[in-house]
């Protein structure tokens, strides 16, 4: 089936990359608010939920420590995905025999996160040893398309269910997806060939990353552009949902539009990153998903559904580029030391990540339900939030512009030289 290991890792990794996607999705986006309105979550929870995955990634500090727990790297990224997916089982049953109670949720997706922190560092370690450099750009926007396509079935299936059976039932349907995701997650990871550990590996410091002045950069960048996301990441679709009643039929609609657009869009960028680098990709990205912030800043109980269907666009568009370039910018900066700089990024973006979620989760308390007069027109206390991220993110691009790395302009040659380098078969 497979021509050698090398070919068997890069289907393993892909795979499993959709499992982790669905499950992922269980607890962020329009999911994670059905999820916490019915385990009566307050504002503050919620982002609290939303950010415990991003934000303990700081933890990778204590991998070295770690590792030297287990006598391989595989055993390390089996006993922490272990202790990681097996937790988020039991949300069915919780919500199968009616134990309803906010804790329960925020105390296993703590857990879930706690060890997903590792997962994550023994994994990007693995894969960046892996994967060979040249074919990062093409393996990763596969492996991305791939995974929107996964997007695609749980937003129908999860949305559905939502609109057309609300209360347990639709629950029970994305909390048994969570758990049959997990599960599956678990045995795939059990098939991976983990590279064991260097020497270097099981004693690092982040004190070298951090004496890296263009990667200390990158650092800056990343930590502001994560205190940014994780200030209003819950509040977009809570707002629409809470404030503005919209639908989740029309919020999966959307969550599909985005994952379908992404294929695409996929596809291009895996085509362009290896002319422009992924840094001018990243800037694009990061440009696009700014100026979708405005459509929730402008939306009304009159404008929900459009303004949602055009946030779907400019999200697969932008956030593809991120998603695509963001990772391989990450291991392009990174020494062959790259665990040190791994949990040096994983330290930034946890701190700063769990940062934002608490002050945002704090101001969301207090805006909720409240309305602000601007030149005698009135809005909803939320978009003050939606306001605030949207001026840190084009902060973030400023960041960006000290970060040394690969990048050449772009020009248009014309419509027919694009078409063909697009679709010429490169071996």
């Amino acid at each position: 089936m497979f021509r050698d290991s090398y070919d068997k890792n890069k289907f393993l990794i892909t795979v499993e990359g959709m499992s982790a996607n669905m499950l992922s999705l269980g607890i962020q986006g329009f999911a994670l608010t059905a999820l916490a309105l019915y385990f009566k979550c307050e504002p503050f929870w919620i982002s609290v939920i939303a950010t415990l995955p991003l934000g303990l990634q700081l933890l990778q500090i204590f991998l070295g420590t770690y590792y030297k727990l287990f006598k391989t790297k595989k055993r390390a990224l089996l006993f922490s995905a272990a202790a990681a997916r097996i937790p988020m089982c039991f949300l069915f049953f919780i919500v199968l025999f009616d134990k309803i109670d906010y804790r329960l949720l925020v105390g296993i997706v703590f857990i879930y996160s706690v060890f997903s922190a590792f997962v994550s560092g023994i994994w990007t370690s693995s894969v960046g040893d892996i994967i060979k450099k040249e074919d990062r750009g093409t393996f990763f926007s596969r492996r991305f398309t791939l995974i929107s396509m996964s997007t695609v079935v749980f937003s129908y299936i999860v949305s559905k269910s939502l609109n057309y059976t609300p209360g347990k039932t639709s629950i029970l349907v994305l909390t048994f997806i969570i758990a049959i995701a997990a599960i599956t997650t678990l045995v795939l990871l059990y098939f991976h060939e983990i590279p064991n550990f260097k020497e270097n590996q099981i004693s690092f410091s982040i004190k070298k990353p951090l004496k890296d002045s263009n990667f200390f950069n990158f650092l800056m960048f990343i930590a502001m552009w994560n205190f940014s996301i994780e200030f209003t990441k819950p509040y977009f679709y809570y707002f629409a949902v809470v404030d503005l009643n919209a639908s989740y039929n029309i919020l999966g609609l959307s969550s599909s539009l985005t994952a379908i657009l992404s294929i695409i869009a996929f596809f291009i960028y895996g085509k362009l990153v290896e002319r422009i680098g992924y840094k001018k990709l990243l800037s694009f990205g990061i440009a696009v998903s700014s100026y979708v912030v405005i459509f929730y800043f402008l939306m009304t109980k009159e404008t929900v559904n459009s303004l949602i269907m055009l946030d779907a666009i400019g999200t697969a568009v932008g956030w593809s580029a991120i998603n695509l370039s963001l990772f391989s910018l990450l291991l392009e900066l990174s020494s062959p030391d790259r665990d040190s700089y791994t949990a040096a990024y994983s330290l930034s973006v946890g701190v700063m990540g769990l940062t934002g979620a608490f002050l945002g989760g704090h101001l969301a308390n207090f805006l909720q339900g409240k309305t602000i007069l601007i030149f005698g027109d009135s809005y909803a206390g939320l978009k003050l939030m939606f306001f605030i991220s949207l001026f840190l993110r084009f902060y973030c691009m400023l960041l960006l512009t000290k970060v040394r790395a690969y990048q050449k302009n772009l020009y248009y040659p014309g419509l027919y030289p694009s078409i063909i380098y697009l679709l010429r078969n490169r071996r």
